[in-house]
């Protein structure tokens, strides 16, 4: 598989994902004639985001605090993507993940509502996070997200603008396999452990509201918030995005610049490892409402992975297939996006 071949499998199926998440079309369009083969993709990006994150410095400097945290969002967000399915050059890798976490630093108080970084000990390493309270409120109710197999927290920014904005606060960490994170631990199938280290770190702050506490993710985030909410009583409600009863079976027809990404989210046993994730066991523990969000025009995450966890769960649940969504229904986010905000508003 040649780097060209790489690049135009990246664009074929992530490119509603990049655009849907502070790539804007025009600079998309451009960094397309920049970037000649898969190998120049974590430069181009990281150039671009320098750019963007230079256009912050200068809202700064001229005083515009607002306009500077949103340049800096943005400018994380491209290093996010630089980094994405890049860590066959580890040096790139790490660079851009690096300038990814400045960025968010540097955005953390001019954001509306401002994000609180925090880290959460687990397993001999910090796993990172920001949490967001929606303002005027005293005692929010949380909810806690969960990034996709080969994504990070900062993929959950938009997403939880729409909740905020519903009084509800927000925690999106990177777990094992995620971000930097990967570079100490893996994706693993039993992710109810890392999101319960998670709730635990939280449950107690007298500025949260976690008796009515959910879980949520996207991609294969969804399935482990699923299997957050069967093993831990604590949680109210939770909601999946594109997720699996099991996504077995999935890698060897998997694109393989995806396959070599996950040798290094999932390790290099990635197809034993992902062939293991599932809800068999746990959905039936559901006892909370649950919403799971599909999108029809998604061969990875078909709508009838969602219906087999339906089958099984005991509370009560929504699902709801937008038969024009892509995976994560990231061509239809402004349908998609507000619905689980919503959903979570009237459920907690």
């Amino acid at each position: 598989m040649t780097a060209d071949a790489d690049l135009e499998a990246v664009y074929r199926l992530f490119t509603w994902r990049i655009t849907s998440n502070y790539v804007p079309h025009w600079d998309f369009e451009r960094m397309k004639g920049e970037i000649q083969s898969f190998d120049d993709w974590c430069r181009v990006y990281s150039d671009w985001g320098a750019r963007h994150r230079e256009l912050g410095d200068q809202a700064l400097a001229s005083g515009d605090a607002g306009a500077a945290g949103l340049d800096y969002i943005r400018a994380g967000l491209f290093f996010h993507w630089a980094s994405f399915l890049f860590p066959h050059r580890p040096d790139e890798f790490i660079a851009a993940l690096a300038a990814m976490h400045d960025c968010w630093r540097l955005a953390a108080r001019f954001t509306s509502p401002p994000m609180e970084l925090l880290v959460v000990p687990f397993e001999g390493t910090m796993l990172p996070g920001y949490l967001r309270r929606p303002d005027g409120i005293e005692h929010p109710p949380l909810v806690v997200l969960v990034p996709g197999g080969d994504s990070t927290k900062e993929e959950l920014f938009n997403l939880s603008q729409y909740i905020v904005g519903r009084g509800i606060a927000t925690f999106a960490f990177d777990g094992p396999g995620h971000g930097a994170v990967s570079l100490d631990l893996k994706l693993r199938p039993d992710y109810e452990v890392p999101i319960r280290a998670v709730v635990n770190h939280l449950y107690d702050r007298p500025d949260l509201d976690t008796s009515r506490l959910a879980l949520g993710g996207i991609s294969y985030g969804g399935l482990f918030a699923c299997r957050g909410a069967a093993f831990d009583e604590r949680v109210r409600a939770v909601f999946a995005m594109s997720s699996w009863y099991s996504p077995a079976g999935r890698f060897a027809t998997q694109e393989p610049v995806s396959q070599r990404g996950l040798r290094h989210y999932m390790g290099e046993n990635a197809a034993a490892v992902q062939d293991s994730m599932t809800m068999e066991g746990a959905a039936e523990r559901i006892r909370v409402p649950l919403l799971q969000v599909y999108g029809g025009l998604d061969p990875a995450s078909p709508p009838e992975q969602a219906y087999r966890v339906e089958r099984e769960v005991q509370g009560p649940t929504t699902t709801v297939v937008f038969e024009d969504g892509v995976h994560v229904c990231n061509n239809v986010w402004y349908k998609a996006r507000p619905l689980v905000a919503r959903w979570l508003a009237e459920n907690l």
